[in-house]
């Protein structure tokens, strides 16, 4: 086997592209970072991005965005020694990693790997599952309209973040200033929208990660005392259908499997279950 850092991203996806692609939405977090490095040079201030092949055929596909998490991909059950190998490059490039996420099966194996390596102590952060939808189930939207989020906005979609990080487990004392500059850069892009009843803000979503064939609806969020009544799963339907109106052929989204209710009202606007993937932590 054989392992190559890419150091241009358009020879990475040169490599990896119809591999990620035959399961698109499942991919969407890798094939989106990989989008957004193509297209936004410093957006990212560092990153990592691996291919382990055994001869012509590609065994293992890796992005770390520094110092974030190492997301990883394979196709084969069997591929110990291609983690190995990457897990040897980043060591030997001394590029720490803070946690790793990708398919449930895959990536509790580069930590068990990753455990033996280093000795560190490595726990799991989230059971996720990613969805798609390709028709939304149109009688889930109620009373209220979309629209794209403005300056106006801008304190709602700021808050929003900073209890959305705090609602996921994604942080316990957010950073209000990062979450602001976070807020400003998405109203700046125009991937905020907003759910409005009666001339008020009372949900969120956004669309992230555009793919080939699809895009990634994330940050969905109503305040604590507008909920139970049907704005998040309004805005999401409505989000879903824009962006499929708009070209896409799927959506794709992120859930916690440990809320059963937000699992079982994606599912209810037509989301669709692809997988489960699995985020862990160093400690």
């Amino acid at each position: 086997m054989k392992l190559t850092q890419h150091d241009n991203v358009a020879v990475f996806l040169e490599e990896t592209l119809r591999y990620l692609e035959q399961s698109e939405a499942l991919n969407n977090l890798m094939l989106g970072i990989c989008n957004r490095i193509k297209n936004t040079a410093d957006y990212y201030k560092d990153f990592y991005l691996g291919t382990v092949k055994q001869g012509e055929k590609l065994v293992l596909a890796a992005v770390m965005t520094i110092p974030d998490k190492l997301v990883v991909y394979s196709n084969m059950q069997e591929c110990d020694e291609a983690i190995n190998l990457l897990l040897e490059d980043l060591h030997s490039k001394n590029i720490e990693m803070s946690g790793v996420v990708g398919p449930k099966e895959l990536s509790k194996k580069v930590c068990d790997i990753w455990k033996k390596h280093s000795g560190c102590d490595i726990k799991l952060e989230m059971n996720m599952r990613v969805y798609e939808i390709r028709e939304v189930n149109k009688n889930m939207i109620g009373k209220g309209i979309l629209r794209l989020a403005n300056k106006k906005d801008l304190d709602f979609v700021g808050q929003g973040i900073c209890e959305f990080q705090v609602d996921t487990g994604l942080s316990e004392k957010p950073d209000k200033d990062k979450c602001y500059e976070l807020a400003s850069k998405r109203l700046l892009e125009e991937t905020i929208f907003i759910w409005e009843d009666s001339g008020k803000a009372v949900s969120m979503a956004a669309k992230a990660r555009p793919t080939q064939n699809g895009a990634t609806i994330n940050l969905v969020y109503t305040p604590k005392e507008l909920r139970k009544k049907g704005y998040a799963t309004s805005c999401v339907a409505a989000l879903s259908q824009h962006l499929l109106d708009s070209g896409y052929r799927f959506c794709s989204l992120f859930t916690d499997l440990a809320n059963p209710i937000s699992n079982n009202i994606y599912m209810k606007i037509g989301y669709q279950p692809v997988g489960d993937y699995d985020s862990y932590i160093k400690i």
